[in-house]
């Protein structure tokens, strides 16, 4: 094999490396934006769930605060 194939091999493989590393960039930005709406997904859950426990929780305490029916 003479100097000139060797090169040839070496700009070849850089090229595939060059586009093994665009395709992994292009995914990892896939991901994070994939990754960013769940997170503003578990956001609104947390929020939902929080406004939900309070009004249960207020719920609750407005029960708990009757008297109960007195029997006949």
């Amino acid at each position: 094999m003479n100097y000139d194939q060797v090169i040839r091999e070496l700009q070849d493989n850089l090229i595939v490396i060059a586009e093994i590393e665009r395709r992994q960039s292009a995914m990892l930005k896939v991901h994070a934006e994939h990754l960013g709406e769940i997170l503003g997904w578990q956001r609104r859950t947390d929020q939902n769930l929080s406004e939900i426990t309070d009004k249960l929780n207020g719920l609750i305490g407005y029960v708990d605060g009757q008297r109960p029916p007195r029997p006949s």
